[in-house]
C-alpha cells in the first residue's frame, strides 16, 4: 500500500478533545469493521475515542475486535470531533450525536460533505479499504492483528468475499497485506457463513415463500412482513443477506427484498444488481442511494401493494433504460 497524504489524518492527530467513530443504523460488517478499526488505532494513538452505534451488535458481527466497546447512541455524551463511516450522512446513524465538528468517510456516492477533510472514494470496494489506506499513510506500524481482522471483515463481505464486481487485483493485494498483519480468511468466513441460527433458517423459509418474479425473470423479489420476526424469533439483523437470495436466481438482473417496518410507518427496500442495470439510480429514484450493484431506500407506504407497486415501477424504469424491457406489464409471474 503506498503511502499518500489525506487530509483527515491531520484532523484526527491535532484533535485533543473525545472523538466519536460512529457507524450508520442496522450496521453491516463495512461500517462496523471500519468504525472498530479506526476506534482501535486511535486509542494505540492515545486519542480519547468511543466508537458508537444506534443498533445493539449483531449476532453475525460480534466476533469483531472490539464489538464489546462499542456503546449505544444516542448518548449525553458532548464529542469534539464525529466521524461517520461507510454511510451518506450523520442521518444514517439514526441517533442524534452532539459535536462540534464532523467528518465523514466513505466510498458512496454522493451524500453530504461536512469538512474538506471528508475522506470520499467511490472506487473503493469498501470503506475499511479507506480506512487501511488512512492507517498505513499515518503509521503503519501500528496496525495489529485485530485492526487488520476488522478491516479484512469488511472487504470480504463487501466484495461477496471477493466475487462482485468490485473485486480487481487491488482488492486481493489489499486481502494479501491484511492476512499478512493477521486477518484470518478462513474463520472470517466461518463467522460470517457457518453459524446460522435454526430460528434464521425458520425465518428463510418464510422468505422464501414470499418469493415473486417479474418481467419475465428480470426481476425477482422477496418480502419480510413484521410477523416473520415475531413467529421465529428473530431480530431485524437476521434480515441481512437475504436478499441475495433471489439475486442468485438465473436470468436475474434485479434483485430486492422488502423489509416491513411498522414503527417507523415505512418499508425498507435492499436492492442488488448483476452489472448491468444501476440500482443506485433506482434508490435514487425513491429517496435512497448507494452503488450501482448494491444500493437501498426506504418507502413510506400505507400498504404491502402501493409499496411493492411503486418499487416495481421504479425498477421496470430502470430497465427500460437499459433497454431491457420495452414496456413493462407490472404483472408478477
Amino acid at each position: 500500500m503506498v503511502e499518500e497524504s489525506i487530509p483527515i489524518i491531520e484532523l484526527l492527530r491535532k484533535e485533543e478533545g473525545p472523538i466519536l467513530i460512529a457507524s450508520h443504523e442496522n450496521p453491516d460488517a463495512d461500517t462496523l469493521g471500519s468504525a472498530l478499526a479506526l476506534y482501535l488505532f486511535l486509542k494505540k494513538k492515545g486519542k480519547r475515542v468511543c466508537v458508537g452505534c444506534k443498533d445493539e451488535v449483531p449476532h453475525f458481527l460480534d466476533f469483531l475486535p472490539g464489538a464489546g466497546e462499542v456503546i449505544r447512541l444516542p448518548t449525553d455524551q458532548v464529542f469534539s470531533l464525529s466521524i461517520v463511516v461507510d454511510a451518506s450522512g450523520f442521518h444514517r446513524i439514526g441517533a442524534e450525536v452532539k459535536t462540534f465538528k464532523r467528518a465523514r468517510i466513505d466510498h458512496h456516492i454522493g451524500g453530504e460533505f461536512y469538512d474538506i477533510t471528508d475522506y470520499i472514494d467511490p472506487s473503493a470496494p469498501s470503506t475499511t479499504a479507506l480506512v487501511y489506506k488512512l492507517l498505513c499513510s499515518w503509521d503503519r506500524s501500528a496496525i495489529d492483528k485485530d485492526i487488520a481482522q476488522n478491516l479484512y471483515a469488511g472487504l470480504a463481505t463487501d466484495t461477496g468475499f471477493f466475487k462482485y464486481s468490485n473485486t480487481d487485483a487491488r482488492t486481493f493485494e489489499l486481502a494479501k497485506e491484511l492476512v499478512e498483519f493477521g486477518a484470518e480468511p478462513h474463520w472470517t468466513f466461518v463467522m460470517f457463513a457457518e453459524r446460522e441460527s435454526i430460528n434464521k433458517l425458520r425465518l428463510l423459509s418464510k422468505v422464501l415463500d414470499t418469493l415473486q418474479v417479474y418481467h419475465d425473470g428480470l426481476v425477482a423479489g422477496i418480502t419480510i412482513f413484521d410477523r416473520f420476526f415475531k413467529e421465529t424469533g428473530c431480530k431485524y439483523a437476521d434480515s441481512e443477506g437475504l436478499v441475495n437470495y433471489p439475486r442468485s436466481l438465473e436470468g436475474v438482473e434485479v434483485a430486492y427484498a422488502l423489509i416491513e417496518k411498522p414503527d417507523e410507518g415505512l418499508w425498507k427496500v435492499s436492492l442488488r444488481s448483476k452489472g448491468t442495470v444501476d440500482v443506485a439510480k433506482i434508490a435514487e429514484s425513491l429517496g435512497g442511494g448507494g452503488h450501482k450493484h448494491a444500493s437501498g431506500c426506504k418507502i413510506k407506504a400505507r400498504s404491502y401493494e402501493e409499496a411493492v407497486d411503486r418499487l416495481i415501477t421504479a425498477i421496470r424504469e430502470g430497465l427500460e433504460k437499459n433497454g431491457l424491457v420495452k414496456q413493462a406489464v407490472g404483472q408478477a409471474t
